[in-house]
């Protein structure tokens, strides 16, 4: 292996990658796609890294709309290989090429439908081979154990009901000597086995009186264990028969394989794609389980993230980290106290950026990536004494053979960059590897302790100091990168904690220099300034994202309530379109009902109908009218005498006669007077004025003049139940007599005289009417009355 590859694997060793290629494993559902999962490596190819990215977009979309099965496939390699060069499998073999026949034409039938959401998957898919012959000659052939069914041939399933009819026959005729005549001649009356062949236990002593072989005999030669004559027979038999079937069974698997090994190249390449599937959708799985999410993808070599988590540790205890590396900031240098973060902070980021390049999601809010072309990593402890190589010397080691190989556009992550020898040699240094790397065009993540090096970065085009936050009122570290502001060592508060002597620590604190500590109390300050500036600025991302929420729920809100007002309009108009075709085709049957019988009692019955077909349509508008909200009861305090209300159940407007009394009002309506609860009245107008009444004369005459100008002379009752009728004629009498009319004419039909009848008993309590008869002919005859007044 090449030096280059070497570094580059040693690369994502300190990263951890293994152990996050691990996890990827576990989602994966299939032999095959776990070992593929544990073999990724980061791709260098933006094309490829874009493809890769796009079918885990897609994987994502694929399983929101169900989980897709992967199960039965299993490594096939080495059988596809040996089947492909004309070996005969064996049927648990042969059964799972069946099954990975089924499973991609499952996958492949799944994504054929879905080519314009998910093209690169559908690509994927296309590699799947299928042959329905095969699958189906596969699956009517074996079982799942791999054992050949009587179904696979017809020469088969002769031989095995050939075996099963010996077999019965020797179990008859071996037991016939346990319980028939030569049960007393026995050891024990059992049958038991010697050589593979059923045999009886016959006492020594009896040898010779029933004809057979002799296959065993007892430890104290007391009993010897012999095959009947005729067992030996039929015993014979069934071992051709069996051995018939397998031959059968043998030439089955034979014709089995010779069907696969034609395509065992395309299973092969089914296989493979397959496994790739099986990869894709553990990425999509992970992502799920890490609450990642897909990269988006930069033109330039760099990554943009927000909120990013280390994927080996669990979402609710990872400190998120932001940052902005390739754009202006080519290199950013990490410093603050040990144990603060930083060794995190560049992991972090050197596994979002390899996850991304093997299209994996990754454990940030937003992400957006640019493809690296390479990674080197240089962290941890590095010391070898088997290679005689201090930390120090094993660090520039590794060092050196980045350098050596590096090219424009690598992601390169420094842990303690120059630490271990003299801090002065060790910074100036470390000053010259940065600045060389960042002109070479490399990206650097970079963590020290040098103050010099922080100076270095302030004051160098391209450099950017982070600093990790430490709360100086707990004395610990929040593992919070800041970007912009040099992180402290805060060596002396974290020697404190850790219980040192006061009296050391200002003494060393003494012994800082002024300068020093200027820049400590510096650092600090703007460290300070950014936590106030980063809280203010999350109040407004959580006032910003609540106001976003709401309009989304506003906007979700309107469009249900629009989609609603579109269902229930169609609904309406389908069901009016009904209710009037089926009211059409009533009318129609009514009127050729008329046409079939002219009568006067054809017509009578037309009519009635005629009239229910009516209400029923005015009953289907009061359906799909909206309904009104109640109207409030009445205050009882305007419920004055003469005030007009309306019944609730009723409809129709009365009079108050009397001011309410115990919760109840008498109302007149027409000629009825009732007693009825305030809670069922509503107001109809505004109160009548409480002012003096005019004479009784003047108001009697006006009434009758306006009743005069208002009143009818005829009133149609037909189709009107008998309640309403009633109401509705006695209103109409007291109209007409108040109204000075002489006669009134009352059309109730003919029909069965219900209505009649009602009328006629109603004019006869009515002290108004002088008389009342039938109408003439041509006024409707019996159908209609004449009623006279005084």
């Amino acid at each position: 292996m090449c030096r280059y590859s070497l570094v580059q694997m040693h690369a994502l060793q300190v990263l951890e990658f293994p152990e996050v290629l691990a996890g990827l494993s576990r989602q994966a559902e299939t032999s095959v796609g776990r070992a593929r999962a544990l073999d990724l490596t980061p791709t260098f190819d933006p094309e490829v890294m874009r493809i890769l990215l796009a079918q885990t977009e897609e994987a994502v979309d694929l399983l929101e709309g169900g989980p897709v099965s992967l199960r039965g496939v299993h490594d096939l390699v080495e059988k596809l290989s040996l089947v492909g060069r004309g070996a005969v499998l064996d049927g648990e073999s042969l059964h799972r090429i069946g099954e990975l026949l089924r499973v991609g034409r499952e996958v492949q039938d799944r994504l054929r439908g879905r080519r314009d959401r998910s093209p690169q998957l559908a690509r994927l898919s296309d590699r799947m081979h299928q042959n329905r012959k095969l699958e189906t000659r596969l699956a009517d052939s074996l079982e799942s154990d791999g054992s050949v069914r009587s179904e696979a041939s017809p020469a088969l399933a002769s031989a095995r009901e050939r075996r099963a009819g010996l077999a019965r026959r020797l179990t008859e005729r071996i037991q016939a000597y346990t319980t028939g005549r030569f049960r007393d001649l026995l050891s024990d009356p059992v049958v038991t086995q010697r050589s593979g062949r059923q045999v009886i236990p016959l006492k020594a002593e009896n040898r010779g009186k029933i004809r057979g072989i002799v296959h065993d005999t007892s430890a104290s030669g007391a009993t010897i264990y012999l095959e009947p004559e005729d067992v030996v027979r039929t015993g014979n038999e069934l071992r051709e028969a069996e051995a018939a079937e397998r031959t059968e069974v043998e030439r089955v698997l034979r014709r089995l394989s010779e069907m696969t090994a034609e395509e065992s190249a395309a299973l092969t390449e089914s296989l493979e794609a397959l496994a790739e599937l099986d990869v894709v959708l553990a990425k999509a799985r992970l992502g799920s389980v890490m609450q990642a999410v897909v990269p988006g993808l930069l033109s330039t070599p760099g990554c943009v993230l927000k909120n990013a988590r280390h994927p080996l540790l669990e979402p609710r205890v990872a400190v998120p980290l932001s940052l902005s590396l390739g754009a202006e900031a080519k290199a950013i240098l990490i410093t603050g106290p040990n144990t603060g973060g930083k060794t995190i902070s560049i992991k972090t980021v050197g596994l979002a950026a390899a996850m991304a390049q093997c299209g994996m999601m990754v454990p940030a809010d937003e992400a957006r990536i640019g493809c690296f072309r390479q990674i080197w990593a240089d962290i941890g402890d590095e010391q070898s004494l088997q290679q005689s190589l201090s930390t120090f010397s094993a660090h520039i080691r590794n060092i050196a053979l980045a350098v050596n190989g590096l090219e424009p556009g690598a992601l390169v992550l420094l842990d303690e960059v120059g630490a271990g020898t003299d801090p002065a040699e060790g910074a100036a240094l470390a000053q010259a590897l940065l600045q060389d790397l960042k002109d070479r065009g490399a990206l650097i993540l970079a963590s020290t302790h040098y103050g010099e090096l922080k100076l270095f970065a302030g004051s160098t085009p391209g450099f950017v100091n982070a600093g990790m936050e430490f709360d100086r009122r707990t004395l610990r570290p929040t593992y919070r990168l800041m970007v912009g502001v040099p992180g402290s060592s805060q060596a002396l508060h974290i020697a404190s904690r850790y219980g040192m002597p006061e009296r050391i620590i200002e003494a060393a604190r003494a012994r800082s220099e002024g300068s020093e500590q200027d820049l400590g109390r510096l650092i600090q300050s703007l460290e300070d300034s950014q936590r106030r500036a980063r809280e203010s600025q999350s109040r407004a991302d959580r006032l910003s994202a609540e106001l976003d929420r709401l309009r989304k729920a506003t906007d979700k809100r309107l469009s249900e309530a629009e989609e609603a007002r579109r269902t229930v309009r169609t609904r309406v108009a389908d069901e009016m379109d009904e209710a009037l075709r089926a009211l059409r085709l009533e009318a129609e049957d009514i009127f050729a009902e008329v046409k079939r019988n002219p009568t006067p009692t054809g017509i009578e019955k037309a009519r009635k109908k005629l009239a229910r077909l009516q209400e029923k349509g005015r009953g289907f508008v009061k359906d799909v009218r909206p309904k009104e909200a109640p109207a409030p009861s009445a205050d009882p305090d305007r419920l004055v005498r003469g005030a007009q209300v309306r019944i609730d159940g009723i409809g129709q407007v009365g009079t108050v006669l009397e001011e309410p009394k115990r919760g109840k009002v008498q109302v007149q309506i027409g000629a009825m007077k009732m007693s009825v609860e305030i809670a069922r009245l509503q107001l109809a107008g505004p109160p009548p004025a409480r002012k003096s009444a005019p004479a009784a004369g003047q108001g009697v005459r006006r009434m009758m003049m306006e009743k005069s100008q208002q009143a009818s002379t005829e009133i149609n009752l037909i189709s009107l139940r008998a309640e309403e009728a009633q109401s509705r004629l006695l209103k109409f009498l007291e109209d007409a007599v108040l109204g000075g009319l002489p006669w009134v004419r009352i059309v109730h039909g003919k029909g069965e005289g219900i209505l009649r009848s009602l009328v006629e008993d109603t004019l006869r309590r009515d002290r108004n009417v002088v008389r009342f008869v039938d109408a003439d002919s041509a006024q409707g005859g019996h159908g209609a009355t004449v009623a006279y007044f005084e």
